[in-house]
C-alpha cells in the first residue's frame, strides 16, 4: 500500500461526521453508517472479529461471510461517494480472501504461522518416510519401463505395488491431520492463557514441520495418481 493510499484512507476516515465511530465488527461507522476504509494492519482474523485461534466454528464463519457479503457488496454503494465505493470494493475483496483462507484448517494454520513471523517451511519428507519414498521411486521407474516395453504383467505388478504405497501415504496424511488437530487445540489453549513467546515458539515449530510434511506427501500422492 502506497503512502498516498494510506493518506487518502486517513483523510476519508477523518471526514466521517463521527470520526470513524464503529460497530463491533468495525466495517461501518456506528453513528452515520458510512462504510469505513480498512485500517492498516487488519488481518483476516480481525476482519471477522475473531481471535487468532486455529479451531473455529466453521458454520458461524460461513454465516458471518454471507451476512457481510450482503452488507459490503459494491452493488449497494453505486450511488455512494467515490470513497465509500472504493471502501466497499476493498472490503468485499478482503472478505472473499479471508473466508477462503480461514474456512480451510490447513490454509488457516499456514496463514497464522505467517502472521506469527514464520515463512512457509520448505516441503520435505518426514524422516520416517525416506525409505518408502526411495522404494516408491523405484516402483515408478519399473512401471514406466514396463509401459515402454509393453510388458503388461510387469506393469500390473508395479501398479499394484504403487497403489499399496499410495494407501500407506493416505494413512500418513490422516495421521498428520490428527496430530495437527491436537496441536491446534494446544495453540488455542496457549492463546487463551496468554502464553509467552518462549512457550509458543516450539509449538509453532511443530505445526510448521507437520504442514511441510503434509504438503510433501500431498504432492507425492498427486504425482502418483498422475503416473497411474
Amino acid at each position: 500500500m502506497t503512502e498516498a493510499t494510506i493518506e487518502a484512507k486517513k483523510d476519508f476516515r477523518d471526514t466521517c461526521d463521527h470520526r470513524g465511530a464503529v460497530t463491533e465488527i468495525k466495517h461501518f461507522c456506528s453513528e452515520c453508517g458510512k462504510i469505513q476504509p480498512i485500517a492498516a494492519g487488519v488481518d483476516y482474523f480481525g476482519f471477522f472479529n475473531l481471535p487468532r485461534k486455529l479451531q473455529l466454528n466453521e458454520a458461524e464463519l460461513e454465516k458471518s461471510f454471507y451476512d457481510l457479503s450482503r452488507q459490503l457488496h459494491p452493488d449497494y454503494f453505486m450511488s455512494a461517494s467515490a470513497e465509500e465505493r472504493q471502501a466497499s470494493i476493498e472490503r468485499s475483496s478482503m472478505l472473499n480472501d479471508a473466508y477462503r483462507t480461514l474456512r480451510n484448517p490447513v490454509a488457516r494454520a499456514k496463514y497464522l504461522i505467517t502472521l506469527e513471523g514464520y515463512k512457509e517451511a520448505e516441503k520435505k519428507a518426514p524422516p520416517d518416510l525416506l525409505e518408502e519414498v526411495f522404494e516408491l521411486n523405484m516402483q515408478i521407474e519399473e512401471l514406466r519401463a514396463a509401459k515402454k516395453t509393453g510388458d503388461d504383467d510387469e506393469a500390473a505388478d508395479a501398479r499394484s505395488a504403487i497403489e499399496e504405497t499410495l494407501g500407506d501415504l493416505n494413512k500418513k496424511l490422516q495421521e498428520i491431520d490428527e496430530r495437527l488437530s491436537a496441536l491446534f487445540g494446544d495453540w488455542d489453549s496457549a492463546f487463551d492463557r496468554e502464553a509467552t513467546a518462549d512457550w509458543k515458539k516450539p509449538l509453532l515449530n511443530r505445526i510448521s514441520d507437520l504442514l511441510s510434511h503434509r504438503s510433501y506427501i500431498r504432492n507425492l500422492v498427486r504425482d502418483i495418481k498422475e503416473e497411474l
